[in-house]
């Protein structure tokens, strides 16, 4: 049994081989393929159809190479000497397409009105223009129309007969490209990588970053900054912390692989890849400046991010007034966290001048502003910021919960500008010789 399945297996393979290296017919390419360089009007030798994948197999011109080209891009296989009469019948409308600018077109079955539409015509969609042929020509009633029968071929295979008073010819190249004609026809070239660019919405880079380390700064994230693209409102916009601007445009040109400019704005936008742009603008003074922008995951909620970082910073003061809510030391006065995010810290005398100003009051508001870096994790939970009621500058504390009560030491918090980025840079130090002070619950 397994000699005679091994027997069958080989005569099998063999046979296959076999009609794949036989040519079954030749046949003329019908639309171009662009991948292959391959212009219509071409013919080839077919090895194999399959029905099932609706595939031929084809050899390439040149190189011998081997490849599967759809049914629908092809002939009908047919001798070589009848390959070549079919290419002189296409001869007049070689490399010649057309664009409909009448949507609902119908391609009929005859060169007739009223004979049976076998496909309707979506407005500016292109089809392949096969050749001219005879038929009734139709009026309005007073006289007939412009034009005249084409046999057409639509890009799901269905041919058929369209009048071409409503057609705009234009010719396509080897490579795909647009050629001649095409821009009285006013058509133009499918761009898939500008079509999902103007349809994703675009968020500040270092949002996914925030995101990914879950160390979210909401001075800068927030659902209202973002780059819009205007593919719905006809207005191309930059919402950030530090710009707001709106501009109208006049479609959308492509300058260069990748790099597009919004006509009659100053904006430009390189795309890399589907998840990342660099937004170009011209400011009023002439200065350039970039912006980079990214595409987030659709689950991503930026609302949801926003409003869960409010409440793991409430649930930290929750928590410590849970452990207290009054925290006493004999040196540094009573500190009491109440509801609201108001604290009342009374004799803080050893404290003033050197972290709290002579002018403070005994009250104000706590918040939880800053993250604290990894390097002083292992010692501290967090950073409190104290803003006291009288005194403008905040006062940042380092904190750490004890079952006892809280240990709080000075915190060096340093913000300066990112030329780069235009947003606050945050550096938060502990000093060797930094204040460190107890207080029991």
């Amino acid at each position: 049994m397994k000699y005679f399945f091994k027997v069958f297996s080989v005569l099998f393979l063999c046979s296959a081989l076999t009609s794949c290296s036989r040519v079954i017919g030749y046949s003329v390419v019908l639309w171009n393929i662009p991948d292959r360089e391959l212009a219509d009007g071409t013919v080839v030798p077919v090895y194999v159809k399959s029905n099932i994948a609706h595939q031929y197999i084809i050899r390439l011109p040149g190189t011998g190479e081997r490849v599967e080209v759809p049914l629908w891009k092809l002939s009908s296989p047919v001798s070589k000497k009848k390959a070549l009469a079919l290419v002189q019948k296409y001869a007049e409308f070689e490399s010649k397409y057309a664009k409909c600018v009448l949507d609902g077109l119908p391609i009929r079955e005859d060169p007739e009105n009223g004979s049976k539409p076998v496909y309707r015509l979506r407005q500016d969609e292109v089809i392949r223009v096969l050749y001219r042929g005879k038929g009734v020509i139709p009026t309005n009633g007073k006289e007939n129309l412009k034009g005249e029968w084409l046999r057409v071929l639509a890009s799901d295979g269905t041919s058929g007969w369209c009048f071409s008073q409503n057609l705009r010819l234009f010719a396509m190249n080897a490579d795909g490209s647009y050629g001649e004609g095409s821009e009285e026809a006013q058509v133009q070239q499918a761009d898939e990588v500008l079509d999902l660019f103007l349809k994703t919405k675009w968020y500040p880079d270092y949002y996914s970053q925030m995101i990914s380390r879950n160390r979210i700064e909401l001075e800068y994230f927030s659902p209202d900054y973002y780059f819009d693209t205007g593919s719905e409102t006809g207005s191309v916009a930059i919402h950030l912390h530090n710009l707001n601007v709106e501009f109208p445009f006049a479609g959308v040109s492509k300058v260069t692989d990748s790099v597009y400019k919004f006509n009659e704005s100053p904006v430009q936008v390189t795309v890399r890849g589907g998840s990342s742009i660099v937004v170009q603008y011209t400011d009023s003074s002439g200065k350039p400046k970039s912006y980079n922008f990214v595409s987030l995951a659709d689950d991503v909620d930026i609302v949801k991010i926003i409003d869960d970082e409010k409440e793991r910073r409430e649930n930290i003061l929750n928590d410590i007034r849970a452990l207290g809510p009054a925290f006493l030391s004999s040196n540094y006065g009573d500190l009491i966290f109440e509801q609201n995010n108001v604290f009342l810290w009374n004799k803080f005398d050893l404290l003033v001048p050197s972290v709290i100003s002579r002018t403070a009051k005994n009250d104000g508001t706590v918040s939880v502003q800053y993250q604290l870096p990894a390097n002083l994790r292992n010692d501290w939970d967090g950073i409190l910021t104290f803003n006291f009621s009288g005194m403008s500058k905040e006062v940042n504390l380092l904190y750490k919960k004890l079952n006892n009560g809280l240990r709080l030491s000075v915190a060096k918090v340093s913000v300066s500008v990112d030329n780069i980025t235009e947003r606050n840079t945050v550096s938060v130090t502990q000093t060797n010789n930094s204040l460190v002070m107890f207080f029991h619950n």
